[in-house]
């Protein structure tokens, strides 16, 4: 008997072990999910949301009377992650079966986001929602692994910085936001010579911050457009 009562308690511990172990795998998908510190140097091949979509959400979509906190137009908040899953229909690996991404798309105007007047997303900005929703819709942040200041450009740099996070997005079409124009060469050169554009950027006292609301731009992209003003604005 004592011999069986030993057995029993053996085989019932290794039992007990073995149901509290986790699936790694699952954890590691929760992680990502949660958030936490930044993963990894940015992989240019990942949508990363904390560096890539939240800035373009929250500029475009999270505002007053949209889908901020305070508004949460159909339910529907866009100012966090958390907010984001839980209210904008995510489907992790579905895009076409995800609200989140199919808005983007829609012929309906009433039914198409961001709504008339505003301008639609542009192909580069919807392909990135696609991705991200593709590659699991994770939590996901990098850290760049140097900034780079001696290969900047119009292009190249400064019209991808502005449209990651909606400036060129609100401040383009027949009712740019402000009153402020950004659609080509020209006009951002105007505004960037006047002293507006880092202005807004880096949120100084006296001037619209921009993005109006969410993260403000990353240090290296506005460093970036100041070595671009700095060089004079140069159309390459």
């Amino acid at each position: 008997m004592r011999f069986i009562f030993l057995l029993f308690l053996v085989s019932g511990s290794i039992f007990i072990f073995e149901s509290c172990q986790h699936d790694p795998d699952l954890t590691d998908l929760a992680d990502d999910q949660n958030g936490g510190e930044p993963s990894t140097i940015c992989d240019p091949d990942t949508v990363y949301f904390a560096n890539d979509l939240l800035p373009l959400v929250t500029s475009t979509c999270a505002r007053s009377g949209c889908h901020d906190a305070a508004s949460a137009a159909d339910g529907v908040v866009l100012t966090d992650y958390a907010s984001v899953f839980s209210t904008a229909d995510v489907r992790p690996g579905d895009p076409e079966g995800s609200d989140f991404y199919e808005v983007l798309v829609e012929d309906d105007p009433d039914k198409r986001m961001p709504p008339p007047p505003n301008e639609t997303l542009n192909n580069d900005q919807i392909q990135m929602v696609y991705t991200w929703i593709q590659q699991g819709a994770l939590n996901l942040e990098c850290t760049l692994a140097d900034c780079d200041l001696d290969n900047v450009t119009y292009s190249q740099t400064v019209v991808p910085n502005l449209e990651s996070y909606g400036c060129i997005n609100c401040h383009r079409g027949n009712f740019p936001s402000g009153g402020v124009l950004l659609a080509d060469h020209s006009s951002v050169s105007q505004i960037a010579l006047s002293g507006r554009l880092m202005g807004a950027v880096k949120r100084l006292e006296g001037y619209a911050p921009m993005p109006p609301s969410g993260e403000p731009m990353g240090d290296c992209h506005a460093d970036q457009i100041q070595k671009w003003i700095d060089d004079e604005t140069p159309n390459n």
